[in-house]
């Protein structure tokens, strides 16, 4: 679990709380600024990511975000359908600094992805939620081969997808460039989305665990 979560309850909203205002505070001065100034609101790119680190943890706690592992989520998830997401900036900071850039930090992200995934199967099979669940996300950490390996159907996603890829580009940058060790420009232009049914999923799970293992005998060999 993300370390920031472990404290007091009561300390953790409070916590969330003044960070939600301050996310609201910069959006309404830049908001402000750009009446005079309309080259401010070019500051909204920088803003996005600053705010999607700012919002998380009331995300979290109102529901927003459901966390399926330390480094997966769901965004307004429900019966229908489970949107899926990678950890944002804030749980990056809280969950992953111990990791070293470069192939542990990958493993480490992958693993947890994984994770969250048999917490999905999980969920299905003692009957939270149901095996018509749609569960979609994108190819941005798993290739296409191993997507279609574990069942997924490949697809070209919706213009608003590709738009808040872009608009989240400097957070997948910087993450990306982390995970590899390296400067790299994640395609966000190329990526595709992954989709696949509740009971379709419960089918690979096997293949699951097994990829889980072996990245567990890997990432102890690092």
């Amino acid at each position: 679990m993300n370390n920031f979560y472990k404290q007091p309850k009561i300390l953790v909203w409070i916590e969330s709380i003044l960070m939600l205002l301050i996310g609201i505070a910069l959006a309404l001065l830049l908001i402000e600024r750009g009446y005079s100034q309309p080259l401010f609101y070019l500051a909204f790119l920088l803003y996005v990511p600053i705010s999607q680190f700012l919002f998380t943890p009331i995300y979290k706690l109102t529901g927003g975000y459901t966390y399926y592992s330390p480094m997966l989520l769901g965004y307004m998830a429900n019966d229908k359908q489970i949107d899926l997401h990678s950890g944002t900036s804030f749980d990056h900071l809280f969950v992953l600094r111990k990791y070293k850039s470069g192939t542990p930090l990958r493993n480490r992200i992958l693993m947890y992805h994984l994770e969250g995934l048999l917490n999905i199967i999980q969920l299905i099979e003692d009957k939270h939620l149901p095996e018509t669940v749609n569960i979609i996300g994108t190819s941005y950490f798993f290739n296409d081969r191993t997507l279609h390996n574990l069942g997924f159907q490949i697809e070209k996603p919706s213009s608003s997808y590709r738009i808040n890829l872009l608009l989240n580009f400097i957070d997948l940058f910087w993450m990306y460039s982390l995970s590899k060790g390296k400067i790299a420009i994640p395609s966000v232009w190329d990526v595709k989305k992954a989709s696949i049914i509740g009971g379709d999923l419960i089918k690979q799970k096997s293949k699951l665990i097994g990829l889980y293992e072996r990245l567990k005998v890997k990432q102890a060999e690092l």
